[in-house]
């Protein structure tokens, strides 16, 4: 299976960003099946709350059908029931990737794999399932994402966001941007499975006994810049930032005290192509 869990959450958000720019430059969806097929370079931290990055190759893929199906690995699985111009809901599923003590990041091409997380033991595989609901008004999109883990890390997520989009010309081509903040919730089971210390893993690893909660989790903010390569929209270079601050019981873990930082930073750029 591939493992993406050195990716933290911050980064993996902007790369799916990524994956949207063929839709925004075109202006619509066609109907029926189509997909969108990408790859490029993240920056990013090695781990959820590293002080440290490395650059990663990622590939991508979205399949979509009409403007109501859409499935990827960075954008997870979901169906808008309600989906008119100013609101959409639905329900959604997605796959948080399992972080490996060894620290190994299979897609990364420049670094070596982190030592942070020798006796801290294995993070598996998370199944999420929840729902969303985005309304939008004018170029403001608020959203609000809920997802209850069923393996893994076994815990609740939340994210809360707000982004402001619009289109530019720079001479004479159309730029497709969009920023605006995030903040994430999280259940004790997810804050203690990433950033709790057992007493066995403190013997194993070399960090105290810490016991970790859950709450406000972090908060940031992200942006996208989308460059149209082809008249018809349908390929694009996509430029993707982001930035987190972890906060809460996360934050004063040891995990980030001793071995990282509450500060987490991703940057990276995209080439998509829509195929319908």
């Amino acid at each position: 299976m591939i493992r993406t869990a050195a990716i933290s959450f911050a980064a993996l958000t902007v790369a799916a960003l990524a994956l949207t720019g063929p839709a925004a430059a075109q202006g619509a969806e066609d109907e029926g099946w189509s997909v969108r097929l990408g790859g490029g370079a993240l920056y990013a931290p090695t781990y959820e709350g590293d002080d440290e990055s490395r650059l990663s190759l990622l590939p991508s893929i979205e399949v979509t059908y009409g403007d109501d199906f859409f499935a990827s690995v960075q954008n997870g699985a979901g169906y808008r029931f309600i989906n008119t111009p100013t609101l959409k809901v639905g329900p959604i599923g997605r796959i948080a990737f399992s972080r490996n003590e060894n620290g190994e990041q299979n897609f990364a091409i420049s670094g070596n794999d982190t030592g942070d997380l020798k006796g801290l033991g294995d993070v598996d595989t998370s199944l999420e399932v929840g729902g969303f609901v985005k309304y939008g008004l004018g170029g403001l999109t608020l959203s609000v994402e809920a997802r209850q883990a069923t393996s893994g890390h076994q815990g609740w997520v939340a994210d809360l966001g707000a982004s402001w989009s619009g289109r530019t010309l720079l001479s004479g081509r159309p730029l497709i941007w969009s920023a605006g903040p995030r903040a994430r919730l999280v259940g004790d089971e997810y804050s203690e499975a990433y950033f709790g210390v057992t007493s066995a893993q403190s013997g194993a690893s070399g960090l105290p006994v810490y016991a970790s909660s859950g709450g406000l989790h972090s908060y940031g903010l992200g942006a996208s810049l989308v460059a149209p390569l082809s008249r018809d929209g349908r390929s694009a270079l996509v430029f993707v930032a982001g930035y987190d601050r972890l906060t809460g019981d996360a934050s004063d873990s040891p995990l980030v005290q001793l071995r990282g930082s509450e500060d987490q930073a991703s940057i990276g750029l995209f080439l998509v192509r829509h195929f319908p």
